[in-house]
């Protein structure tokens, strides 16, 4: 018998003390109902008689006499010593499933049940094209067994005996103030910023931050400026807040700003991956960095900045932020932690503008008032003990000798004239292909190989598509690239043909 318990009564029980029913025979059907409509399952623990009575605020013998009915009709079971549990209905159970059915039926003749303009959106931009497990050589994610689990328990138990009620009262709505500090201490270091703690919101993800920047700042119509190609997810939120997309092609520099003033001269919000864009791997120039401010200086525009990985580069240094440069604070600037350390770990952060702080703060307590406190108070000890920095310079190596394996490997299949792009940062690697091939095919086709690779098309919100493969390297040893490597080779007769000239 199952020992998962109901500890109070969970369940709507209305006494009506002008009924001329007898209590017991009240709190029996109502019992019953439940019982039958399938609100409380079979095998569950009811609470005690003692609990069920003060909760009730009747007697113990009231409810032994609803029990030992229920008991008698078979729809309970009671045990000296052990308890009282709902037992399967043999006879007389409803049938769920035609019930769903039937209320579904209704539901499309109903007028007044459909979505919401914006629900229709969220629900329709939403994409699971591409899974998230670790099978090389499946893109972007981190090694999740080289993350130090142990540390992060150690700081964890050391943290949670500060976790008190006056902590919780105090936190912020922008979130925990040690942490805020310690990221803007980071990004002053790392990135040529200059930004305070107050500047700080932490949000549970990148997501959640680009839906909070898409209410704040732009209405449902104005025109948006976005990568093209450009990440999926951005798309999803801007399309689903009611944004006019405006794709702006890429190129080595990054994104075209010229090309695009021609076609969009106004923009009111420019997304831009400035340090690494995805999925092409451009870093944004300087003078490009620099024509962007002037033309959100000029024309109000804001720029939102996804610095969603700059950590992870091997060659040169990565140029200073747009946040950094831009003296006009026009730019909102994007962080997440996912893919440094776990991508379920759901913290990340919106550095905006100081006269923007507690607007995006306020607005952040409406949405769901502050990410989890104890892994704030954790990755706040993380950060200030050096930790962080010394994961990140670690893994950096890590990847970088991952990388070129791949790309020895590749080579070796492909011969030495094989192309690859995105190679100076990030955690994965494309394989261009000619126009006319089909990446989304070839991707099918090395699934049933065993191989992950993420097809390029998809990130292409035009007509215009180029066709390529991305291939992660992050997440797998040395021994899994060689097996993905042996893997891939018998594709070698199907992508051969089909590599960019």
């Amino acid at each position: 018998m199952s020992k998962t318990t109901v500890t109070g009564s969970l369940i709507d029980l209305q006494i009506d003390p002008n009924s001329a029913l007898p209590k017991y025979q009240q709190i029996a059907g109502h019992l019953r109902g439940a019982i039958e409509a399938g609100r409380i399952p079979a095998g569950i623990k009811l609470p005690s008689t003692r609990i069920f009575a003060e909760e009730l605020g009747v007697s113990r013998n009231v409810i032994l006499q609803a029990f030992d009915r229920l008991i008698d009709e078979g729809l309970l079971s009671s045990r000296i010593g052990d308890g009282t549990y709902v037992l399967a209905l043999v006879l007389g159970k409803p049938d769920l499933a035609a019930l769903d059915s039937k209320t579904l039926t209704a539901s499309e003749h109903y007028p007044f049940r459909s979505l919401s303009r914006r629900g229709k959106s969220l629900v329709a931009s939403a994409t699971d094209a591409f899974p998230e497990r670790p099978t090389a050589f499946m893109p972007d994610l981190p090694d999740l067994r080289e993350f130090p689990i142990k540390t992060w328990l150690r700081l964890l138990n050391e943290t949670s005996g500060r976790l008190r009620g006056e902590i919780l009262a105090d936190t912020s709505n922008a979130g925990y103030e040690p942490l805020r500090r310690s990221i803007a201490h980071h990004l002053n270091i790392s990135r040529g910023m200059t930004c305070t703690s107050d500047q700080v919101i932490i949000t549970t993800g990148s997501q959640q931050g680009l839906d909070l920047v898409s209410r704040m700042l732009f209405d449902p119509g104005d025109p948006i400026w976005l990568e093209e190609p450009g990440y999926v997810g951005a798309r999803s939120i801007f399309s689903a807040n009611g944004a006019s997309l405006c794709p702006i092609a890429v190129d080595e520099q990054g994104l075209c700003i010229e090309q695009a003033l021609a076609r969009h001269p106004s923009p009111r919000l420019i997304f831009t991956s400035s340090s690494r864009h995805y999925p092409l791997g451009a870093t944004l120039s300087l003078q490009r960095r620099s024509a962007l401010i002037e033309l959100a200086s000029r024309c109000g525009a804001w720029i939102v900045e996804d610095d969603y990985d700059h950590e992870f580069r091997y060659v040169g240094h990565t140029p200073t932020s747009i946040h950094g440069l831009d003296g006009g604070q026009r730019t909102i600037h994007l962080g997440t932690f996912s893919k440094i350390l776990l991508p379920s770990f759901r913290l990340g952060y919106v550095v905006v503008p100081p006269d923007l702080a507690e607007p995006f703060a306020k607005a952040r307590a409406v949405v769901d008032r502050h990410a989890s406190l104890i892994e704030q108070m954790v990755l706040s000890e993380f950060m200030h003990r050096g930790l962080l920095v010394a994961h990140i310079r670690r893994m950096r190596n890590l990847y970088r000798a991952r990388q070129v394996r791949l790309i020895g490997g590749l080579r070796d299949i492909f011969d030495n004239g094989l192309r690859l792009s995105a190679t100076d940062t990030g955690m994965h690697v494309i394989i261009p292909l000619d126009q006319s091939a089909d990446d989304q095919a070839i991707a099918k086709e090395a699934m049933e190989h065993g191989v992950v690779l993420r097809p390029l098309s998809p990130y292409y919100a035009g007509r215009q598509k180029r066709q390529g493969l991305l291939l992660g390297f992050s997440a797998y040893n040395l021994d899994e690239i060689e097996q993905g490597l042996t893997r891939l080779s018998r594709l070698k007769t199907t992508i051969d043909p089909m590599l960019a000239i």
